[in-house]
């Protein structure tokens, strides 16, 4: 190096930092400071010739005046990397600042793990050359450090497509150097800063003007929609080759660079007109903004279709419910109406019966009276008649004593015979009167067989107002139940306008606030709603109560009054069928006597007819002036007419025959008339 870089090098190297940014702290001893700048022998070497004290004074000098060059390092707008410390003056003003290190003339020179160091000697590489390698180096040799890591290089290329629009390229290129030996030809890498410098700056030219070329021949589509295969692709296709050649040592006329290319990656494509941007970007934003209307209005169709869904099944609900409800009204009220009109055509059908056995009764005791009444004068006239006989007798007694003498010993038999006839009448009487006493306890069992009938029917009426009572209280369970489910459906109801609220929310604030104010008023107006409609069910539900109530007291009254009622008519039907039998009993007894005094005047006419013939004509002699008397008639004159030869005195055969059969119908034997023409 001249003069004016050792200066530089001595007097303005540049402050290095270790990686937390502490500076390294150097000793102040002249021989350690000589050993790190390369200036100065090392220990117990000889001492500096004339020359070089020359050299480090003027350099001195020189430096005294310059500034110190900072190395805080920032983050770099070309390479991506942190900002290398520059040279401030000199002849290496401006450019990147070498490690010492690495800038040596003699002495030991050691490579990092990610460097290669190429040493030479006499044009030729030794063999101590190679990665992470070290090697002393003398006056006469010339060292090389190539690094081998990965470097990143960012470039930004502005052209104008064929559209003449003009579109903004940035790119990111990675690449790195493989063949050190290749590469340390095509820059002087004995300033490895630098020579990594000029390597960026040379492909970031590379890439900018072959991004410019491929953009100048594409579409704004395809510079925005084509990053990887219409620009990266092409620039790796084209660069790579360049860079990675096959050249060889001992062949420098092949190509390549030692350098290899990993990737090239497109990171922003802008277009530089806000108005075309705008304009291509209108078609897709069209197009959003509808299809975020078609999905507003979708979401407005779904919730409307939802509400409405929901408000037609709630009404259906509710119609069904009110129409079960009217359904199970009717059907009890119906029932209720049933049983009344079965009650009432119950009573009615027992007053009926009552009426109809109460007539057939008096019709029965009507007709028995008049047979009785009938009985006693058919009695009253057969004594009388009787009587009359009897006085007839007692005035012939007495002109036929000596006849009743005759007579005494078969009267008496016939006496004998009639006392037997009124003994057996009686025995058939007693036997009367026992039946009449099984009968009437036959109708005592009836009667209690009936009362225990009533009282079965008066059970069975109990059962019914139980069965109506856990009936009513069926009702009351499926009315709580209904009022439970109303009470769900409200609470659905106020779930799904909640959930629909937290639907509502996700819109802008201003609609977000107003529909969460008409969903509030909506949630009152349900929830008063609601309980209107539990207040309206309580309400029925209490009515019901009440009517049922209503419904098993007037039951249980008209339980009560049928019971008395229908003991009223048993005991009236006790009464009359009792008054009925004591008839019964009292006729029978009548026509017992009447049989008697019948048979007992048929035993009389049997004596009477038993006399013999001569006491009968005297007798009928006797007894004809009273039957002309009977037939006594004033005649007068009387013309007899004779038709056809008949006999003019036939009608006086005719009255005497007529006499006769009146006489036999009282129960007189008559003589057989001797001109009677002989049977057939």
């Amino acid at each position: 190096m001249d003069q004016s870089g050792r200066a530089v090098l001595g007097r303005g190297a540049p402050e290095w930092r270790t990686p937390s940014g502490q500076p390294l702290d150097f000793p102040a001893s002249p021989s350690l400071a000589g050993r790190l700048h390369g200036w100065g022998p090392p220990q117990g070497g000889t001492h500096m010739s004339a020359k070089q004290t020359a050299r480090t004074k003027e350099a001195q000098e020189t430096g005294e005046g310059g500034g110190r060059t900072h190395l805080a390092r920032m983050d770099g707008g070309g390479g991506g990397k942190l900002e290398q410390p520059r040279y401030v003056d000199g002849w290496r003003a401006g450019k990147p600042a070498e490690d010492p290190e690495k800038m040596k003339r003699w002495g030991l020179v050691t490579a990092r793990p990610s460097e290669f160091l190429v040493h030479m000697r006499r044009g030729r590489v030794r063999e101590v050359s190679g990665q992470g390698a070290s090697c002393f180096k003398l006056p006469g040799d010339s060292v090389a450090i190539v690094p081998t890591s990965i470097q990143r290089l960012q470039f930004t290329a502005d052209q104008v497509t064929h559209e003449k629009v003009g579109v903004q390229v940035t790119g990111l290129a990675v690449y790195r150097i493989s063949d050190p030996l290749v590469a340390f030809r095509m820059l002087n890498f004995s300033f490895p800063e630098r020579a990594q410098e000029k390597l960026a700056e040379l492909l970031r030219e590379m890439f900018v003007g072959a991004a410019r070329r491929l953009v100048a021949n594409m579409s704004v589509e395809e510079c925005l929609s084509k990053r990887k295969e219409g620009i990266a692709a092409e620039l790796v296709r084209e660069i790579a080759p360049v860079l990675s050649g096959r050249g060889r040592l001992e062949d420098q006329t092949d190509a390549g660079w030692g350098v290899i290319l990993d990737t090239i990656e497109i990171q922003d494509v802008r277009v530089l007109s806000s108005t075309v941007f705008a304009n291509m970007q209108a078609r897709f934003r069209h197009e959003q903004e509808r299809q975020a209307r078609e999905a507003e209005l979708a979401k407005e169709r779904f919730v409307h279709r939802e509400e409405t869904e929901a408000e037609r099944q709630l009404s259906l609900q509710r119609l069904a419910a009110e129409e079960e409800v009217r359904q199970t009204k009717q059907t009890a009220e119906e029932q209720a109406r049933l049983e009344a009109l079965a009650v009432e055509a119950r009573v009615a059908e027992a007053k009926l019966a009552q009426e109809r056995t109460l007539k057939q009764e008096q019709a029965t005791v009507e007709r028995e009276v008049a047979l009785a009444k009938m009985a006693a004068e058919q009695e009253v006239r057969q004594k009388k008649q009787v009587a009359d006989e009897q006085a007839k007798l007692d005035a012939l007694s007495a002109e036929s004593r000596l006849a009743d003498a005759k007579v005494v010993s078969e009267r008496a038999l016939a006496v004998s015979r009639a006392q037997v006839e009124m003994e057996k009448l009686q025995r058939e009487q007693d036997a009367e009167v026992a039946r009449q006493r099984v009968a009437l306890e036959k109708l005592k069992r009836e009667q209690d067989t009936e009362a225990g009938r009533a009282k079965l029917e008066l059970e069975k009426l109990k059962l019914a107002q139980e069965s109506e009572a856990a009936q009513a209280k069926i009702e009351l369970v499926r009315l709580q139940r209904a009022q439970e489910a109303e009470n769900a459906k409200a609470q659905m109801e106020l779930a799904r306008q909640q959930r629909e609220q937290e639907l509502e929310l996700s819109r802008q604030r201003h609609e977000q606030e107003v529909e969460l104010a008409k969903l509030r008023r909506e949630q009152e107006e349900a929830g008063a709603k609601a309980q209107l409609e539990l207040e309206r069910l309580r309400r029925e539900h209490e009515q019901a109560t009440a009517w049922h109530e209503v419904q098993m007291a007037a039951h249980q009254q008209e339980a009560e009054r049928l019971h008395a009622e229908l003991q009223v008519v048993q005991a009236r039907r006790f009464i009359v069928e009792t008054e009925v039998a004591i008839a019964e009993l009292s006729v029978r007894k009548d026509q017992a006597q009447q049989e008697l005094e019948l048979g007992k005047a048929r035993a009389l006419r049997d004596i009477e007819n038993s006399v013999s013939p001569e006491v009968i004509q005297m007798t009928l002699a006797q007894q004809l002036p009273q039957v002309a008397a009977a037939f006594q008639q004033k005649m007068g004159e009387v013309h007899v007419t004779a038709v056809d030869g008949a006999n003019p005195f036939g009608y006086i055969a005719a009255a005497v025959e007529g006499v006769m059969g009146l006489a036999r119908s009282a129960g007189l034997k008559t003589p057989a008339s001797p001109l009677a023409p002989p049977a057939q």
